[in-house]
């Protein structure tokens, strides 16, 4: 049987070792401090699963609790390897309440399992698509230079285009973050970002997992992650096999630059340090425009899929002529670009003026603006482009072709550049 003082006595020497009140102890519990006390006490026993909650928060074991002191007990605690739980603890209950409120997220929470229900009674075949996503180089740069809110919401946007693209509705997402011992401030911050991106696409946010490793990251170091689940009907899903000669391809402006562009970023920024500060338009500074996060496309997908309109979609990574965003063009055809259809926005211009590399080699590593392309009818075009212009700027900018020289050919460009 247990000794009920000796562990009220175990617990009460250890809570004062990490500088614990009662109070502040009993609400990491989610219990009053009376109850607290009584176990200080000796007056009664804590449950078994609320014992190694307390042996979690003061940094102990459940052997310890349960069988007391020890005079020849060393000990070695989180704090000592820069982490303090406490804290982490209190920011991770904050975080909790970011979790959006619907009927069909059950629960979640830090470590567990997350819980929820899908109502897919009107869809014939629903599909269900998992993915996992993490921001690549764009986040080093981002981590960096403080722009720890806009690679927050540059994640979502490439974790819900990932699937959009295949006509799937983002419905779940759950942000991750492995870092050093932030402070709360860093951490709620994103952690409000990726509440904030979700509920702009409609999309239910699962919550923050925070992984604290002192020992493996610095203070100021990170690295995030998101989980998307979705679902979408087997008949909506867009898959390519629409498309057909002569359709139309518009492009869609995102602000971003793609996360597969920085590496050249990097290389540019080193040669010429100087130019992060500089105004590219005579206003906007260099760097906050390289951080801008893409722009998220769940809801005019959503809207032109509902009519039907979509043959196809490409969503882009580093250029408009990676042959890698036409996967699902259908064999014989390939896309012809206008690349003189496509006004060159400031930043790219100004990237492009720092005369580092040739036309033909920027063609290959920089998107020009566009972040998707979605492929019509020439019959539907007109609807098609009032429907996206409540969202964004677009234009047309090529065709769906035949290549009788290069039948494999996936893309090609016409035109010339309005530089």
């Amino acid at each position: 049987m247990l000794d009920r003082e000796k562990v009220g006595k175990a617990i009460s020497e250890q809570r004062k070792i990490k500088g614990m009140t009662q109070k502040q102890l009993a609400d990491l519990l989610h219990v009053s401090y009376q109850a607290v006390s009584r176990w200080e006490q000796g007056i009664s026993l804590p449950s078994v699963d609320i014992i190694y909650d307390i042996a979690q928060i003061l940094e102990t074991t459940v052997d310890f609790l349960l069988n007391g002191l020890s005079d020849e007990r060393k000990i070695i605690s989180y704090m000592d390897t820069g982490l303090d739980v406490k804290r982490l603890h209190m920011i991770k209950d904050r975080l909790n309440s970011f979790v959006t409120k619907n009927d069909m997220l059950l629960h979640t929470r830090a470590t567990d399992p997350i819980f929820f229900k899908m109502y897919t009674s009107i869809m014939d075949e629903p599909i269900y698509v998992f993915a996992n996503h993490v921001p690549g180089s764009k986040e080093r740069f981002a981590m960096e230079n403080g722009y720890d809110k806009e690679i927050c919401i540059d994640l979502v946007s490439n974790a819900a285009n990932n699937l959009i693209r295949f006509g799937v509705k983002p419905f779940i997402l759950q942000a991750n973050i492995v870092c050093g011992n932030n402070d709360g401030s860093q951490i709620l911050l994103m952690g409000e970002a990726f509440k904030e991106a979700c509920k702009n696409n409609n999309i239910l946010f699962a919550g923050f997992e925070v992984s604290a490793q002192a020992v493996n990251y610095s203070t100021n170091e990170y690295k995030i992650g998101a989980s998307v689940i979705g679902i979408v009907d087997r008949k909506k899903m867009i898959t390519g096999n629409r498309i057909k000669e002569d359709d139309i391809i518009i492009g869609l402006l995102t602000e971003g630059i793609s996360s597969l562009s920085y590496p050249f970023i990097k290389v540019i920024i080193d040669k010429r340090p100087d130019i992060l500060y500089a105004k590219i338009d005579g206003h906007n500074i260099f760097m906050d425009e390289l951080i801008k996060p893409n722009a998220c496309y769940v809801n005019v997908i959503n809207e032109l899929n509902e009519h039907n309109f979509i043959h196809g979609i490409f969503n882009i990574g580093k250029s408009l002529f990676s042959r890698r965003c036409y996967n699902t063009m259908p064999a014989g055809l390939g896309a012809s670009i206008s690349v003189s259809a496509i006004p060159i926005p400031a930043l790219f211009q100004y990237i492009y003026d720092l005369n580092m590399m040739d036309k033909e080699c920027f063609l290959e590593d920089f998107s020009l603006g566009i972040g998707m392309m979605i492929v019509v009818s020439e019959e539907q075009c007109e609807k098609v482009i009032k429907i996206i212009e409540k969202y964004y700027k677009c234009y047309v900018i090529g065709k769906i072709k035949k290549d009788d020289e290069c039948p494999d050919a996936k893309v090609w460009m016409e035109g010339k550049v309005k530089w």
